[in-house]
């Protein structure tokens, strides 16, 4: 009988967690982890140590999505998947997800958990934006179908997410149970058309806790329902199903954490990710499946999967010295360079004098890198909200996807701000470090610049176009809708 412990994959944060527990759930049977944090180093030996611990194979995943440089020190930042779309180069996705492959292998991580396929509509949606392509379909398909050739060279595994779509939505199931209430005719249309593009031949699909009543009429999570899983199997996909995180709220706050559990590996889920407490659902697993025999089955066949799914890993591993290597900060660069977009008409001219301002008013500045960039380039610079004649106020907006926040756009206070600084000065441009739905109605006079990403190598990219003017040829990859600015 095939050991259900192997479909539970626990969260580990490196350097927080004490790594006898990671040794002692290894011990256990887990088939892997989901790691969180850590340093190059840190990373790489851990990974090698609980390898060895289980004399089996075991999968490491990662939430990668734009390299490992948002969580892991030291590794190579990338831009963002909008900024990708931004680019509109197929060239671009693919070199993302190479270098992406090649460091997270590094680590020791063979299971990357990109793309997003959620498209970027609704710009309300606080936990999407920035993690997806464009607000189009066929484009978020283009893209990630390179992306995922670029992880495939690198030797990485990747996972389709987050099926059947979390872009339309208003808020954040790290909080809350969103609700999808397009038909399913539109979901076809918009939603799952990328998926679908994409099933036949993926390595793994992870599911969303969502309502979406037009394909799961009972009220659980898409997550813990065999509509998911019975869709993407007539599609062609012979992958992983995995779960989103079990301790996010949308279902624990809902299920108890074995009831889920079951709801989702009955209804064809392979692994369980991140559960609150790996020992005590190990333990219910185990009973649940010694008293089915279509329960043991049902595991037996994840099991099967997941050894196919390894199987594919190859055997060498790049040395950890490439993460963050001198290659691969310059290669990109050059992708940063491309993944800059006008968000109107409007230019400024280059500028030689600067007033520099964050209407959120960090200290210090998030926009530090940008200041030095601008500073290196020969532009005068001083921070204030004020612009006196021959100076351009250049306002910097750091808004962006955050698990928990359940925000994404300025504060009322902050836009009134932004605002009044806009009105009085001679010159001005916004430049978004985030989300590019904060350009959306700006008054005609203003210049709007999106870099799609708080990385400094964005922030250098942004300073060398207002300074040096070298041209643009990425576009916005959502629709700005114009909206009333707080006057």
């Amino acid at each position: 009988m095939a050991d259900p412990a192997r479909l539970v994959f626990p969260g580990f944060t490196v350097g927080k967690q004490d790594s006898r527990e990671a040794e002692d759930l290894v011990r256990l049977g887990v088939g892997g982890f989901c790691l969180y944090r850590g340093t190059p180093s840190t990373l790489a030996a851990l990974t090698a140590r609980l390898r060895r611990v289980a004399g089996r194979p075991l999968l490491f995943c990662a939430d990668y999505e734009e390299g490992p440089w948002a969580h892991v020190s030291g590794s190579t930042a990338l831009p963002t998947n909008l900024g990708i779309g931004a680019s509109g180069s197929a060239a671009a996705a693919r070199e993302k997800g190479l270098i992406t492959a090649r460091e997270a292998r590094a680590l020791g991580i063979d299971w990357v958990l990109a793309p997003v396929l959620d498209l970027a509509g609704e710009p309300a949606n606080p936990i999407v934006n920035l993690r997806a392509f464009s607000d189009r379909a066929d484009e978020a398909a283009r893209l990630a179908r390179a992306f995922l050739a670029g992880l495939r060279e690198g030797g990485a595994l990747g996972c389709l997410k987050h099926f059947p779509g979390h872009g339309s939505t208003r808020q954040d199931s790290h909080l809350d149970l969103p609700r999808v209430s397009a038909s399913r005719a539109t979901l076809a249309r918009r939603e799952l058309a990328p998926f679908k593009a994409l099933a036949r031949g993926a390595d793994s699909v992870m599911t969303a806790h969502l309502l979406v009543p037009a394909l799961e009429p009972q009220r659980i999570p898409f997550t813990l329902s065999a509509a998911g899983p019975r869709l993407l199997r007539s599609w062609g996909f012979r992958g992983l199903v995995t779960t989103d995180a079990l301790d996010m709220k949308a279902v624990s706050d809902r299920f108890g954490e074995s009831e889920a559990a079951l709801l989702a590996l009955r209804g064809g889920a392979d692994i369980l990710l991140v559960p609150r407490d790996a020992r005590a659902l190990i333990a219910e697993l185990r009973i649940a499946v010694a008293n089915d025999s279509s329960l043991a089955q049902r595991a037996a066949e994840s099991c099967r999967r997941l050894d196919q799914v390894i199987s594919r890993v190859p055997d060498r591993r790049p040395s950890v010295r490439i993460v963050g290597s001198t290659s691969h900060r310059r290669r990109a660069v050059v992708l940063f360079d491309q993944c800059l977009a006008w968000s109107s008409p409007l230019r400024v001219r280059s500028l030689s004098r600067a007033v520099y301002f964050e209407p959120q008013g960090s200290r210090p500045p998030e926009g530090r890198a940008f200041v030095s960039a601008l500073r290196r380039c020969g532009v005068k610079v001083r921070l204030g909200r004020s612009a006196s004649a021959g100076e351009t106020l250049v306002v910097g907006v750091f808004v962006g996807p955050r698990a928990y926040c359940g925000r994404i756009r300025l504060s009322p206070g902050e836009r009134a701000c932004l605002w009044t600084a806009l009105h009085r000065a001679p010159a001005a441009v916004v430049v978004s470090f985030g989300s590019p739905f904060e350009l959306a109605g700006l008054p005609p006079r203003v210049a709007g610049l999106c870099a799609f990403s708080r990385a400094e190598a964005a922030q250098d990219a942004a300073a060398r176009v207002l300074a040096d003017r070298p041209a643009i040829r990425g576009r916005m990859p959502v629709m700005l809708k114009e909206e009333s600015w707080v006057k």
